[in-house]
């Protein structure tokens, strides 16, 4: 949780910024390194929480297991899905860049 905390929040923070101005041409190299980091952290997470060996305590009740699995499973596919965007579509956050022509001829 404190991982969540202290990664994911400053994260999400930043990357509103990114997404509210534009021009942040480093955000699509944030986002694959924080889509990366988190499929790896959901997938030890998901898979620690349905192990056998883990005490019975920490593990997920019958009850419960199908909606873990599947508010899990979209925490970890979100940050991609955003990744995706952001790899395919750059232009929006790259600097635009005026023609120095017209500056000239002002």
């Amino acid at each position: 949780m404190l991982v969540y905390m202290f990664y994911c929040v400053p994260y999400y923070t930043v990357s509103l910024y990114g997404l509210l101005v534009p021009g942040c041409s480093w955000m699509p190299d944030l986002a694959l390194i924080h889509a990366g980091a988190l499929a790896q952290a959901q997938f030890s997470h998901i898979g620690a929480s349905l192990h056998t060996r883990t005490p019975f305590a920490y593990r997920v009740p019958e009850e419960a297991k199908s909606s873990f699995l599947i508010i899990n499973m979209v925490y970890g596919i979100v940050p991609q899905l955003f990744t995706y965007r952001c790899i395919t579509n750059p232009e929006f956050f790259l600097k635009a860049t005026e023609d120095k022509k017209t500056e000239k001829c002002k």
